[in-house]
């Protein structure tokens, strides 16, 4: 000990040095400031959206490969299916589980009810649907159903990581749903070709290990199994029915989309639409990434006024567009070169199709924090209106499908005005009216200036 009653201090070892310390700001100081941006949270619900998309993206690419143009057609309107009923779950209880107070046991036992009991019936009803439009008979069609119900309940699992803000987790049960799919795949190849029921075991296997996954690396106090009795469904189902409504629209397009052009112009001419979406899915990663962010960070930011908020919201708008417009661009150049290793050479991917999904992922992008904001300040039923906008695009696609030779290749790209002209009317009539609200509410001494 020195005179001072204090130990001598130590020489400082390079690149340990508290932040904002000289050395840190100078030799070592890029790598630190790279490894705080890493560990945000906002980093890691982008990754967890990224390793999720690959997972989805590399089923999407073995189908095209091994199952040919209407073999994809086919597997992309079943798997299109079930993203939407987990679009539906995802606003009916993931929205609810984040926006409101799912510590509250009623609250929570309503929770756990509409969780299993949608993802029960959605799988129920998967089974029936496929074995009735004779796409999967048998045992293949209950695989089926159990896989719809194992995808549901994983990505509700995926959600309450999120809100506990365990984003960095999100990759680990990606990979382990990535990997179990693909050995799936695998093992089912080694026996004899890939068929359907070979991509519905996949998923049914992949999904339950990553739902696995997901529930150890919840917090403790989530992993609680109960309540279940007297559950609060109408607090419930009064928030989370609008969400889960809105949240059904872009599914529910494509769906449509789908269903329009098989119809009209069959399986094989949907083909290559579909091989230009899965090739363009990237531009969306970090749209979704950051909307599964977006939501908890702004009920956690909603007492700031609601000017500071739309200011933010803007800023969002601009960066998200920008980012996706460039990555859009960047997949039509190198679509020479990324087109062979998608469908192996066996059908060509439309250029046009190409631009157009690019264009519907800038769109999206732009309304994306205007929704989420306007969700927080629980403007959800406004926003679900708006958004049946969205739905008119496919009197255009059914337009362009009848009329024109070829037609089908510009859907995109007329899908991409809906949710361009939805986020103008969301800022406009939904969200520009709170500031003089606000304004109003602190005049009065509703709400602190």
């Amino acid at each position: 000990m020195t005179a001072a009653g204090r130990a001598p201090r130590r020489p400082a070892v390079p690149g340990c040095e508290a932040p904002g310390s000289a050395p840190a700001r100078g030799r070592w100081g890029g790598a630190t400031r790279l490894l705080r941006l890493v560990r945000r949270p906002v980093a890691g619900a982008v990754t967890g959206q990224v390793t999720q998309a690959v997972a989805g993206l590399v089923l999407s690419v073995a189908a095209a490969r091994e199952l040919g143009a209407a073999g994809l057609a086919t597997f992309s309107l079943t798997y299109g299916c079930t993203v939407l009923v987990t679009a539906v779950v995802s606003g009916l209880v993931g929205d609810s589980l984040t926006v409101l107070d799912r510590a509250e046991p009623r609250t929570r036992a309503a929770l756990h009810v509409c969780a299993v009991g949608v993802a029960g019936a959605a799988g129920l009803v998967g089974a029936l649907l496929a074995a009735a439009a004779g796409l999967l008979t048998g045992w293949p069609a209950v695989l089926l159903g159990a896989a719809v119900t194992a995808f549901v309940l994983e990505d509700t699992l995926r959600r309450l990581l999120m809100a506990a803000g365990r984003f960095w987790s999100l990759p680990a049960v990606d990979g382990t749903a990535l990997l179990v799919a693909v050995g799936t795949l695998g093992a089912c190849a080694a026996t004899g070709p890939l068929s359907l029921a070979s991509f519905a075991l996949a998923l049914l296997l992949g999904q339950t290990a990553a739902a696995a996954v997901a529930w150890q690396r919840l917090p403790a106090a989530e992993r609680r199994c109960g309540p279940w009795r007297t559950p609060d469904l109408a607090a419930v189902w009064s928030f989370g029915a609008w969400r889960a409504a809105a949240q059904t629209i872009r599914p529910l397009l494509m769906t449509g989309l789908r269903l329009l052009v098989v119809a009209a112009a069959g399986a094989a001419a949907y083909g290559p639409l579909e091989a230009a979406r899965v090739y363009t899915a990237p531009t969306l990663v970090v749209v979704t990434g950051l909307g599964s962010f977006l939501l908890p960070h702004l009920v956690a930011t909603r007492g700031r006024p609601a000017a500071d908020q739309l200011r933010a919201a803007d800023r969002v708008a601009l960066v998200l567009a920008a980012v996706v417009a460039a990555i859009g661009a960047l997949a039509v150049v190198l679509q020479p070169v990324a087109e062979p290793l998608l469908t192996g050479g066996a059908y060509a991917v439309p250029g046009a199709a190409v631009a157009g999904w690019s264009a519907y992922a800038v769109a999206s992008a732009v309304l994306l924090p205007y929704a989420g904001l306007a969700t927080v300040h629980r403007r959800q039923r406004r926003v679900l209106g708006l958004r049946l906008l969205e739905l008119g695009g496919l009197g255009v696609v059914c337009g362009l499908v009848v009329l024109v030779d070829g037609g089908q290749v510009w859907a995109p790209l007329a899908l991409a005005a809906g949710p361009l002209l939805v986020a103008v009317a969301v800022r406009r009539t939904v969200l520009r009216p709170l500031l003089g609200a606000t304004a109003v509410d602190v005049r009065r001494g509703r709400v602190p200036a």
